[in-house]
């Protein structure tokens, strides 16, 4: 098939093309219309008892408090594996997801080995609204001090138990919004791509037609055919 053959066929089937046209630009519309996400990524650190995060000796870089830490995070994860992740990786809404919740051990190692370096914990949220966000953040801290107490009543005093410490400033909710100029951009992408399908429709339903069309006078010529064999 030519291009002019495909211009014609579209110009026949413009109906077609008018469909999928319509379809992208409400579909355009509504995403438009959700007014972005909203995320968090909270640390929560794990420290010596009497220690702060600043203290030489903190207990961030000791290898039985990146464990406890682990175990923590298995415990408050209804005993799933806490996920391992680059510190390269793309955010949740980067990755295409737009509602959920993902308690994350950080792992600086690579494709070939791990390296749990920090007893910190990185729980990342994405959600369609900030309250839900901001539930979901107090819902998991909660939970993972309370973990974090409970593996420690019966081993430990109070005042000898490991500190589990969100760091204030990373309990930020943020709010993702693309501009202007993204939103046109994705909005004219849309419809070049719809155009394509309804073009690559359009030229379907040429075909199944004109194929109806030319059987339908197969079925009408065939008893005029028969008749002069007969005669």
């Amino acid at each position: 098939m030519t291009v002019l053959d495909l211009g014609s066929t579209i110009l026949r089937r413009w109906y077609v093309v008018v469909v999928a046209l319509i379809f992208a630009a409400f579909g355009g519309y509504l995403l438009q219309g959700s007014g972005g996400l909203y995320t968090s990524e909270t640390v929560v650190s794990f420290l010596l008892p009497k220690e702060t995060s600043l203290s030489p000796n903190s207990g961030l870089d000791d290898t039985s408090v990146i464990a406890f830490s682990g175990v923590v995070a298995r415990a408050a994860g209804s005993g799933r594996a806490p996920v391992n992740y680059s510190t390269d990786d793309a955010p949740l809404y980067g990755a295409g997801l737009r509602q959920g919740v993902v308690l994350a051990l950080p792992n600086s190692g690579n494709q070939w080995s791990t390296a749990y370096l920090r007893a910190e914990l990185v729980l990342r949220i994405v959600g369609p609204t900030k309250e839900w966000v901001a539930q979901q953040q107090d819902d998991v801290l909660t939970r993972i001090i309370q973990v974090a107490d409970a593996q420690q009543f019966s081993v430990a005093s109070e005042d000898a138990r490991i500190q589990v410490s969100p760091v204030p400033l990373t309990k930020q909710i943020f709010h993702i919004a693309p501009s202007r100029s993204e939103t046109i951009a994705a909005f004219l992408a849309l419809l070049i791509a719809a155009f394509i399908v309804g073009a690559w429709g359009a030229v379907l339903v040429d075909r199944a037609i004109r194929g109806n069309a030319l059987r339908s006078k197969q079925l009408l010529l065939q008893p005029v055919a028969d008749e002069r064999l007969e005669y």
